[in-house]
């Protein structure tokens, strides 16, 4: 007989029923199965594939199969093989936020904390990975991603060329020799090398330059085999060689990326791009070129512009590097034409300039999708947070006077001016910041998906020429918010009072939030955040998805049923609302609130506790629950800090208190 659950709570209201899993990802987990890690003790299963006849044997049957499936299937096949070892650069960019967290449907916790599973987690020899990479390739892919063998890559073979090229400039002396590990990009490259004809039709090809830049020969040979080559993607190290081989083996690329690695090797690659660019100006669509930590010389940064003005049908662009060359566009003639850039803006004494150079070398009906980082840079030193006794507001005394000085010049007609040409033309933006939204939607008023990376809610002195309207972030539909681990929920109980307070007043047409924290607990004045949400009722009822992922129970200092109460009361079109398993409150109060979502329609996803009890840290101890509809294991974290009470060891009476209490919790434990 089933044991009933410790405790029952919701975690999910949903306007839609849980899905089981698809019979599509359960045949990709039986027909990878071989590769599921086991227990050691576990009966083996599958046969091993140590002798040459075997081999050949396994891969004859797997190509007769592999070859009756269509090019979806194999491609998401690979996903699931390579498990996202690593992305492309559209992939790595896309948020500043933390995606393993962002793409969590599952659980409220962190997933490479969590008991349960997210993904398969594979374990794959090197002989088999590259046979049955080779098979779902096939003999006529259009499409090649190398990039997942990067990973292996970076973290053995890089690492000891590295150590090699610290320890012996000049190379190793006789006698002193290295781990000689599988070189699984190299053998890939050999096997394309062997037959070109297999990449004949490719169209789009990612991949990257080794370390010293070794395989230029190799990628001679494989991009002058892809007359059909219209996309690339290059990381590289050093990529000199590189560029010469694209200018002249690739004349008709519509897309370009370039990627150069951290700790790339001292070369003037960067001097050899402009060139580049000039060569595929008739042709190219798409230009990202990125060097994370190397800079543009003035001259280089010009001749680039010249370069990307000659690109008439570019549609997008993002130029970046570690000084942006943006800031070299002073004085330029010549005019960049594009449907939508890609920028990073980093305040500065010099990000004024970066603004005035793009306002006045763009065309006027670009859209710009920013990254803004408002923590002010002075001689290369972020001047935020200095601990200034207990945070008073959104944590105005949180930065050093520097700061304050530096923003209070911002209140000026200069920077009105260069402002309200630029932030109109923001569609989408990425802000690591410590300021309240309010700053945010009078900077920019057109943007259409916000990101924040939050540390505190300051306010900060602007031109009183910069208002909002009824039409500020009309077009504004998405909000996702990450609350910064290290500061924000431990300092501050009004961060979530004052961003949701500012969305909400100044964004209508709001249909999905998103908060995440799943590295730390959400300290909120609750009572605050109802009276200000309840002065914005009326702008969240588009609302159709919100979602607050924080494993940590705050007891009564966080959130509680009475947010639920309140989204189900107020968004008439409210079609999911998760996770509030850590969500405080009694039984009876969750009661109330399941019968509320039932008479809207939603269906209420329990979750039940677990035996399972542990201390997470000094602070938290961790439960074990799991979800009634899907079966997936997590933990929520229980805060302490309410619980604990100073003990007078010399007297009896609390001594006797204490016995008492751990007798008891023995007993029950022995029950259990």
């Amino acid at each position: 007989m089933t044991e009933p659950p410790l405790a029952r709570h919701p975690y999910a209201f949903r306007g839609q029923p849980t899905l089981p899993p698809s019979l599509y990802s359960l045949s990709t987990q039986r027909l990878l199965a071989r590769y599921n890690p086991k227990p050691i003790f576990a009966k083996r299963v599958y046969p091993r594939l140590n002798r040459k006849a075997d081999f050949e044997k396994a891969r004859r049957q797997l190509s007769k199969y592999f070859n009756l499936l269509n090019d979806l299937i194999k491609s998401d096949l690979l996903e699931v093989l390579f498990n996202y070892r690593w992305d492309t650069y559209r992939q790595k960019h896309r948020t500043i936020l933390d995606k393993e967290m962002l793409d969590n449907e599952l659980c409220c916790t962190y997933p490479e904390e969590c008991s349960g599973r997210h993904n398969l987690d594979l374990q794959v020899s090197n002989l088999e990975f590259v046979m049955v990479w080779k098979i779902l390739i096939g003999k006529s892919a259009t499409n090649l991603n190398l990039l997942p063998f990067l990973d292996q890559y970076h973290n053995s073979i890089m690492v000891q060329l590295m150590l090699q090229d610290m320890m012996f400039p000049s190379g190793p002396p006789k006698g002193i020799g290295w781990d000689n590990r599988l070189n699984l990009y190299r053998d890939i490259e050999q096997e394309l090398v062997k037959n070109t004809k297999s990449i004949a039709n490719i169209q789009q090809i990612q991949f990257f330059a080794t370390y010293r830049g070794f395989n230029a020969g190799t990628w001679a040979t494989l991009l002058q085999a892809m007359p059909k080559l219209q996309s690339l993607e290059l990381h590289y190290w050093v990529g000199e060689t590189f560029f010469d081989i694209i200018r002249e083996n690739c004349t008709g690329l519509r897309e370009l990326i370039l990627f150069r690695q951290r700790q790339g090797r001292a070369s003037k690659d960067l001097e050899r791009i402009p060139g580049l660019v000039n060569s595929l100006a008739s042709t190219l669509r798409v230009l990202i070129i990125d060097s994370v930590d190397s800079s543009f010389t003035q001259k280089t940064a010009k001749d680039l512009q010249k370069a990307v003005a000659g690109c008439k049908l570019l549609e997008c662009l993002k130029l970046e590097a570690d000084e942006s060359p943006y800031v070299h566009w002073v004085n330029s003639r010549y005019r960049v034409t594009t449907k939508l850039l890609i920028m990073t803006l980093r305040r500065s004494f010099q990000y004024l300039t970066i603004v005035r150079n793009i306002n006045r070398c763009f065309n006027s009906d670009v859209k710009i999708q920013l990254t803004y980082d408002t923590y002010v840079d002075i001689d290369n030193h972020k001047h935020a947070f200095f601990s200034h006794g207990p945070i008073t507001g959104g944590g105005e005394n949180t930065v050093a006077q520097s700061t304050k000085d530096f923003e209070q010049a911002e209140a000026s007609s200069n920077f009105f001016k260069l402002m309200s040409e630029f932030g109109p033309k923001v569609s989408s933006l990425h802000c690591e910041t410590d300021i309240r939204p309010e700053y945010i939607a009078k900077l920019f008023p057109c943007l259409e998906t916000l990101e924040m990376f939050s540390r505190a809610t300051r306010r900060v002195p602007m031109d009183t020429r910069f208002t909002t309207s009824p039409s500020t972030w009309s077009k504004l539909s998405t909000f996702t918010m990450e609350v910064d681990p290290g500061f924000s929920s431990a300092c501050t109980e009004y961060l979530l009072v004052h961003i949701l307070g500012d969305i909400f007043t100044n964004a209508s047409n709001l249909t999905t939030i998103k908060v995440l924290a799943s590295q730390t607990g959400l300290k909120v004045s609750e009572f605050s955040l109802m009276l200000e949400l309840n002065k914005v009722r009326n702008n969240v009822r588009k609302l159709r998805e919100v979602v607050f992922l924080s494993p940590y129970r705050m007891q009564s200092q966080g959130i509680s049923y009475q947010l639920a109460t309140w989204f189900l009361a107020n968004c008439p079109d409210l079609q999911l609302l998760r996770d509030v398993s850590s969500w405080g409150g009694g039984e009876g109060e969750w009661d109330r609130v399941v019968r509320d979502a039932e008479r809207r329609g939603l269906r209420t996803a329990w979750a039940d506790k677990t035996r399972r009890v542990s201390l997470y840290t000094i602070d938290y101890d961790s439960e074990g629950w799991i979800q009634a509809d899907t079966g997936h294991q997590f933990d929520l974290y229980n805060n302490l800090n309410d619980e604990w009470e100073v003990v007078d060891m010399d007297n009896p009476e609390e001594m006797e208190d204490v016995v008492a209490a751990l007798a008891n919790e023995a007993a029950l434990a022995g029950n259990a």
